[in-house]
């Protein structure tokens, strides 16, 4: 029984056999089946290589089998057509008399009217086509096997191109539409005058307005699937959120905010360290209230579009352009130095919503507020390096920025110190070498182009040749102090002159005096390596900015803005009788108040050893001194002697 049964089983394999076959054998079908479908995944990759598989759209079109240059093409042809055919736009129009709203449709052009050669709008073909071409190329090695498979034979993918929109375009847009806007506006309260305190109500202002950013979007989605269906441009139906009626409470307030006084703004240049103020009066914000709704209550605020205006005309007193290296060497002297350097930007945005903030906290009548805000800045980089070059120039950075304001100088001082400047700028400081103001910049006579200008000597400030050095000296003295550099020579002024007053608090003690050829200003280069001086007047801002240059070896410096810790009055007036006035004539000389002053500068040389030393600086003081023309009945003082007052 047992011999039949393993005979029977032999050859009718049980359940547990028979399903392990089947197993192996459907597994063999499906890797067949698997090397043959991605044999064949492979052969339709191979077909399509160097072309967009089939099954790829931008929008309604097909790009499928097209290589990437075609695409290109294609896309260009599209922008060709949106040049020539312009964009349909439509809007529809009501007034506030009537009602009956009109539709209208125009054509707009693309082609910026500055310059004919200009898109404002256009799709970025490059781009474009590189992205399309990457469409099942990108993934996992699975997913770049079957992905093309499945857009051609189940579902397409739509690939958005890029859309490059100039801001120029609605801008051009909006001027276009102004004549079918009616501007809207809240209720406001207008200031008539100030003393006594006068003002009017204007009335709010219905009004309609175009929402551009919905059309920004909708073109962007348009021409990103190459479409040139008619967009329409909707109105936005503005309601004031401020009525004549819900002005009253303000009135009582007015004049509390307007005690609050003058408003401030503050630049410190990231750079030279100098410091420049504006001051703004009630007689030039009291233009720029308005009436504003936050969380539900009713404050006085500053209009944007007002403040922009004003800060767009305190902008060349801040932005300094980008620039990259370019230099010319002849020589030992270094002309058309340009250095790598960022750049300033004034950020309206931000320095207008700290000065609205500022404003709007006199709303709450607190007993101390703010009155000064910092102008914001944005730094632009470089985007280039110049190329090797002599000397390793192209290596140098900067290493300390010096400044000083001639704000207000006497013509012929001013050509001084530009003269001065343009003997100064580009000159190259040897290693090891102690450079000194009065080689570079001297000498100081009429030859060399110097003119007359006011000098102290003594208890006189008489016209002299090369008068104005001092804003020379003074300027390299920062410079090589925020330069970490050794000072071997500085000499301060005998007298407080406003011209050399520090840049950040005003008080004397930076300054450094040049008169040749006893006293000068000198520093030591003990870098190892060349340094490079570049000058640089600036007429609009009246200051000078001097830039050192080297490769860094880690050194850095800075000092301490000064103290003054007594000032000395002027003393009484005093009176000179010369002989080369006519009898009775009286020229008189401003008083000086003397003061003791002191700062700290610190520098870390290249093995990071910091070193302090401390300035000091007398100031002498000298009173008001009047010259009076000598007369029959007086008796002759010598010149410069001073009689009794």
């Amino acid at each position: 029984m047992s011999k039949n049964s393993d005979t029977i089983k032999n050859i009718f394999p049980g359940p547990e056999i028979s399903w392990k076959r089947n197993v192996l054998i459907g597994l063999g079908i499906f890797l067949v089946l698997a090397i043959l479908a991605d044999t064949g995944a492979l052969v339709y990759h191979s077909f399509y290589d160097g072309k967009i598989f089939p099954g790829v759209y931008v929008g309604q079109h097909s790009l499928g089998g097209m290589t990437e240059q075609q695409a290109k093409d294609f896309i260009e042809n599209f922008n060709n057509k949106i040049t020539k055919e312009s964009l349909d736009l439509n809007f529809s129009t009501a007034t506030t008399s009537n009602t009956k709203t009109q539709s209208k449709n125009f054509k707009f052009s693309v082609v910026s009217t500055d310059d004919s050669s200009v898109e404002m709008i256009r799709i970025n073909s490059d781009s474009s086509a590189a992205k399309l071409m990457s469409v099942g190329r990108t993934g996992t090695f699975w997913q770049q096997i079957w992905q093309p498979l499945y857009f051609r034979f189940i579902s397409s993918r739509k690939v958005p191109v890029d859309v490059v929109m100039d801001d120029k375009f609605i801008t051009s847009l909006q001027n276009y539409m102004a004549a079918f806007s009616e501007q809207p506006s809240n209720a406001n309260i207008k200031i008539t005058n100030l003393m006594p305190l006068e003002y009017t109500v204007v009335p709010e202002r219905y009004g309609v307005v175009f929402d551009y950013d919905r059309l920004k979007n909708d073109l962007q989605s348009n021409l990103s699937s190459l479409s040139l269906t008619p967009i329409e441009i909707y109105r936005k139906d503005f309601r004031p959120e401020v009525l004549t009626g819900d002005l009253e409470p303000l009135f009582s307030k007015l004049p509390n905010i307007l005690n609050y006084g003058d408003l401030g703004l503050n630049f410190i240049d990231p750079q030279t360290k100098g410091r420049r103020d504006w001051s703004i009066g009630p007689t030039l914000y009291t233009d720029w209230l308005e009436v504003r709704r936050e969380k539900g209550d009713l404050v006085f605020a500053l209009s944007k579009e007002k403040v922009v205006a004003y800060l767009e005309t305190i902008r060349p007193y801040i932005d300094i352009p980008v620039q990259n290296t370019r230099y010319v060497l002849e020589g030992n002297k270094v002309k058309e130095f340009q250095g790598s350097q960022s750049g300033i930007s004034l950020n309206l945005d931000n320095t207008y919503n700290s000065l609205d903030s500022l404003f709007r906290e006199r709303n709450f009548a607190p007993v101390e507020v703010a009155k000064t805000v910092t102008v914001s800045v944005d730094t632009i980089k470089p985007n280039a390096t110049a190329s090797p070059d002599v000397n390793n120039l192209d290596e140098m950075q900067v290493l300390g920025v010096g400044y000083s304001t001639f704000k207000d100088s006497h013509t012929n001082r001013i050509k001084n110190i530009a003269n001065a400047v343009k003997r100064l700028d580009g000159i190259l400081i040897k290693p090891g070498e102690e450079f000194s103001a009065n080689k570079y910049a001297g000498p100081y006579t009429s030859e060399e182009g110097f003119l007359p200008e006011m000098v102290i000597k003594g208890n006189k400030i008489i016209p002299e040749i090369g008068g104005g050095m001092c804003q020379i000296g003074t300027t390299l003295f920062r410079m090589a102090m925020n330069s970490g550099m050794p000072i071997s020579e500085r000499r301060n002024h005998s007298l407080v002159v406003g011209y050399y007053a520090d840049p950040v608090n005003g008080n004397p003690g930076t300054d450094a005096t040049l008169y040749e050829p006893s006293v000068d200003f000198k520093f030591i280069n003990d870098t190892g390596g060349y340094l490079l001086l570049q000058t640089a007047i600036d007429y609009t801002k009246q200051q000078l900015v001097f830039t050192l240059w080297g490769k860094s070896d880690g050194r850095s410096g800075s000092y301490t803005h000064p103290k003054v810790t007594k000032w000395i009055p002027s003393g009484e007036p005093q009176q000179v009788i010369v002989s080369d006035l006519k009898p009775g004539e009286t020229k008189c000389q401003n008083a000086f108040r003397g003061a003791v002053a002191s700062f700290t500068y610190t520098r870390f040389t290249s093995t990071s050893e910091k070193i302090d030393r401390v300035f000091d600086s007398y100031y002498r003081p000298l009173p008001k001194i009047c010259m009076v023309g000598a007369s029959a009945s007086t008796s002759s003082t010598p010149i410069g002697e001073v009689a009794a007052p």
